[in-house]
């Protein structure tokens, strides 16, 4: 009996315990995020407070589920077998909480794509089918009302969404790679950009995906236990996380790939060694550093008199660079094919 209750209410807890810890990570990174990002654009905004609200609530239907089975029913060993209603909401909140991610990485991928509808339809109508599945099982769990019945019916329902969700991973996840992998050419800072976000964009898709496959394992290779149960209480916390940390982390791109140093404008005239007088271009073009962070090749000498005066701009271009994490660098896309031509500062404002 000790182990049966190890294998359904103990790997439920753990699910809980450990859902409730990623539920508190992602409290933590949406507080980061209206602290660091407070004048973000509303639509992002709007997309981390619902999907902060849509955790707070299924972070509360699993606490309760395991207190129905932990407290209220504690003396009763046959409570196992029994489906309780929060804990069939729970199925259509994950999938409430998929769709809202899923739909953010393919309205992504339909800008980086240029409003490719053969890539980014299939993703919308697997996202949509997953929700369509999710729902249908949470009806069905509380007309069954016990696991043994509803995993007897409605096995290949519930592999069915979870195997759906696998796949629209996939598929988000390769997108993105593919889409990205063609701006690693060109201006080096970018370059190491790109570099870190398909890292990124690789684990993250991987993690997701590795525990929904887990979650299908469990379920098929041990139906009468609750480690599947357990499992399936996080897939919505790693999928909230992936959203929060893929914003959160415009910041630390934004102080590791920005230029260090200023670029100066002169305000007044300056002459050559020989006396003449400086073209305003060519001032402009001495004092821009090339990628290596040393001067133009192309730069005329400058005699500085005690009367010329600089202005730095500093924060102009590690802004738009910054910038450019949210929007996974598509703005940079008209730039990958210029591999052999020199990027100006200008260019990357949009």
């Amino acid at each position: 009996m000790s182990s049966d209750v190890r294998s359904t209410l103990g790997a439920a807890f753990i699910g809980c315990m450990i859902a409730v810890g990623l539920s508190a990570v992602l409290g933590f990174q949406t507080f980061l995020y209206f602290r660091i990002f407070a004048s973000d654009a509303l639509r992002y905004k709007l997309l981390v407070g619902w999907i902060w609200a849509t955790d707070v609530v299924h972070t509360v239907l699993v606490c309760t589920s395991v207190w129905q089975y932990l407290i209220v029913n504690y003396e009763n060993s046959g409570i196992v077998k029994k489906i309780f209603p929060t804990v069939a909401i729970t199925i259509a909140t994950t999938a409430v909480v998929t769709l809202s991610v899923n739909s953010f990485y393919a309205w992504r991928i339909h800008k980086m794509s240029k409003h490719n509808w053969w890539l980014t339809g299939p993703i919308a109508f697997l996202s949509v089918i997953r929700v369509g599945l999710a729902f249908t099982t949470t009806v069905e769990m509380l007309i069954t009302k016990t696991f043994p019945e509803f995993a007897t019916k409605f096995k290949i329902l519930f592999t069915s969404g979870l195997f759906v969700s696998a796949v629209t991973d996939v598929i988000i996840s390769v997108a993105r790679y593919y889409y990205l992998r063609n701006l690693k050419q060109g201006y080096l800072p970018t370059q190491e950009v790109v570099d870190t976000v398909v890292v990124f964009t690789i684990n993250d898709g991987f993690l997701t995906c590795a525990v929904v496959i887990a979650s299908i394992g469990f379920w098929l290779g041990m139906p009468h236990n609750f480690v599947y149960l357990g499992i399936y209480f996080t897939i919505s916390k790693f999928y909230s996380n992936s959203v929060l940390a893929t914003l959160n982390l415009r910041n630390w791109y934004r102080h590791q790939y920005t230029w260090n140093r200023p670029y100066g404008l002169s305000m007044i005239r300056t002459t050559n060694n020989d006396g003449s007088r400086t073209h305003a271009h060519d001032r402009a073009t001495s004092m821009i550093p090339s990628s290596s962070g040393s001067p133009s090749k192309h730069a005329h000498p400058i005699s500085i008199d005690e009367g010329r005066v600089e202005v730095f701009v500093d924060h102009q271009v590690e802004y738009n660079v910054g910038n450019l994490i949210p929007e996974d660098l598509d703005a940079l896309e008209t730039h990958s094919n210029k591999s052999h031509k020199s990027v100006e500062p200008s260019a990357l404002e949009f």
